[in-house]
């Protein structure tokens, strides 16, 4: 048990309770009283206690009974400070899920901004909501997408839909995609959308030329590395020009040798 009123009053403080509202709570957990009552017996100036208690009914920590010898004031079941915590949890819940999506699209604005050719930015991400987001940042392609492939982007995300959206996105935007491919890592009907198609050229290499086991893109000066085997999922994006641009020359290397 808890041995006085000012240790009741701190940690009804961290339940969301200013101090007042601990006060008159605490004396309504013994007993209903009037406000005038309440004034009296806390030292609380009465035209404030007329509005705390305004505050808590709308929190439903108190309630109002009335009756032939007036309105009394009564605590709510101690039960009902859970209510705030959960509404609080879920809260924060709703904000962390924003900031997870939101804190790699701004990184990736900060790198963006950065015009140092000699610089480098590393991100790195993991499962299917990593590689959504890189795959975003793909459409942010100026010309050119080339791609070191293994396999499609339904192996990365896992949802055909999602896909077929991001490639009529791809249409959008207007860059062109060439892809190299190992042999039977990619269906020839991956894909339903007819001008995605327009854009797309591949060409398939001898493994024993080069293996590709997973997935590297290259747009802009990012080099994007996807590596997934059974449900890990694992992605890597390094923005540097220079890096970019040898990726590019051992793409056109490779292009030249498959078929």
């Amino acid at each position: 048990m808890l041995d006085n009123k000012n240790t009741f009053v701190q940690y009804l403080n961290a339940l969301n309770l200013s101090g007042n509202e601990a006060t008159l709570y605490l004396e309504l957990l013994k007993e209903p009283q009037t406000h005038l009552e309440l004034a009296r017996v806390t030292g609380i100036n009465r035209t404030k206690v007329y509005r705390l208690v305004d505050d808590m009914e709308k929190r439903s920590l108190v309630s109002r009974r009335t009756d032939d010898r007036g309105t009394f004031i009564t605590a709510s079941d101690p039960r009902t400070l859970e209510v705030e915590l959960v509404t609080e949890e879920e809260k924060l819940k709703g904000k962390r899920a924003v900031f997870n999506k939101l804190l790699p699209e701004l990184k990736h604005l900060q790198s963006a901004g950065t015009h140092n050719p000699e610089s480098f930015v590393v991100e790195t991400y993991e499962g299917l909501e990593g590689f959504k987001q890189m795959l975003w940042h793909e459409l942010k392609t100026k010309t050119e997408v080339v791609i070191f492939g293994s396999g499609s982007i339904e192996n990365l995300v896992e949802s055909r839909r999602w896909a077929e959206k991001h490639r009529a996105m791809s249409v959008e935007a207007g860059y062109k995609v060439r892809e190299i491919l190992n042999p039977g890592k990619k269906a020839s009907d991956f894909t339903k959308n007819e001008e995605f198609k327009k854009q797309y050229n591949k060409r398939l290499i001898d493994p024993k030329k080069l293996l590709l086991e997973h997935q590297i893109v290259v747009y802009n000066d990012t080099v994007a590395t996807y590596c997934w085997r059974g449900n890990q999922k694992v992605g890597l994006e390094v923005i540097n020009h220079a890096n970019a641009e040898m990726m590019r020359q051992l793409f056109e290397h490779y292009w030249k040798l498959a078929k």
